[in-house]
């Protein structure tokens, strides 16, 4: 089967079309469930503290 370069470039744009935004979406969505994971691990246990002191002090 042979592709003449217009279908090639077609192909090309409708795929970049697809999967450049599919592609940004997974990379935010597995980013995000990083940056979560970073957040409760660094400020999960401070806060718990804070909490704690908080309670301490009424």
């Amino acid at each position: 089967m042979r592709v003449s370069p217009e279908e090639f470039f077609m192909y090309l744009t409708i795929g970049l079309i697809v999967l450049v935004p599919v592609s940004a979406r997974l990379y935010r969505y597995f980013t995000a469930g990083q940056v979560k994971r970073m957040l409760r691990e660094e400020f999960g246990k401070t806060a718990s503290r804070a909490d704690n002191d908080s309670d301490q002090k009424r």
